[in-house]
């Protein structure tokens, strides 16, 4: 009865993770370079259920009355770095990788990896991202001044009228899976996920004047939203089930 209660709690909180999962997966599904995080569940070890009381010395005594099993929770939040559908945009600043790798940008302290291409140029008259962060060039940030006409070519390279001032470098990861998440498409590398190793362009190709967009499937999640809160509400009507027979058998025997 009470291991009952137990499962249906931890198959509850479950369903609620893959919930919020599939939540923020939908509410990123136009979020251009977006990579989708999955909600992965494992087994839970038997835990031991002890007794806590005190001996009439006053001692405190504990008795193992037996063991429970959670059944299954959640393991770890993945992300899907599998590629996106590239959308044409005709912005000369915009540019999307087609293969492996992801742009560096960096706060001025900090280095961040993003698939999100969507460029701009700030007030300092650099190439930033959508949350205002550098974008790193093979030498250091991409500075383009005052140029009139600004755009990226397909070998990386920064041309600001006419003048090459910088070329994109690539970058992937021993162990992407490991990457630590920052916002919604930025990233930062961890030691399980390794060092950032360069991408020759001959491994991948940059496409100038598109981005590319979330590998959200909108209806992939929605279906896996609606198995998860009807498996939540399954649960808690288990769970209800116990609770009523735990409390008709206290009050039938004052357990």
């Amino acid at each position: 009865m009470f291991r009952g209660i137990y499962e249906c709690t931890a198959a509850m909180r479950l369903q609620e993770s893959v919930a919020d999962v599939s939540a923020n997966n939908l509410a990123n599904s136009s979020t251009s370079g977006f990579s989708k995080s999955l909600a992965l569940a494992k087994a839970a070890p038997q835990a031991e259920m002890v007794r806590t009381g005190k001996d009439p010395s006053g001692a405190v005594r504990k008795e193992l009355i037996g063991d429970a099993a959670l059944s299954v929770v959640l393991s770890e939040t993945a992300v899907d770095f599998s590629p996106g559908a590239v959308q044409s945009t005709g912005n000369p600043l915009d540019c999307a990788i087609v293969g492996e790798g992801f742009f560096q940008v960096s706060d001025g302290k900090d280095l961040f990896y993003t698939r999100e291409g969507r460029f701009s140029i700030d007030r300092e008259g650099r190439l930033v991202s959508p949350s205002g962060l550098m974008l790193m060039g093979v030498e250091g940030p991409i500075a383009v001044g005052g140029a009139t006409e600004v755009s990226i070519g397909e070998d990386g390279s920064v041309r600001a009228d006419g003048r090459i001032v910088g070329r994109i470098g690539l970058f992937r990861f021993p162990a992407p899976g490991f990457l630590e998440r920052e916002g919604s498409s930025r990233f930062r590398s961890t030691a399980a996920s390794g060092q950032p190793i360069p991408v020759a362009l001959a491994e991948t190709r940059l496409l100038p004047g598109n981005i590319e967009g979330s590998n959200v499937n909108v209806v992939e999640e929605m279906a896996r939203m609606i198995t998860a809160n009807r498996a939540y509400e399954a649960s808690a009507k288990a769970f209800d089930a116990d609770s009523e027979a735990g409390r008709g058998m206290i009050q039938a025997f004052g357990l």
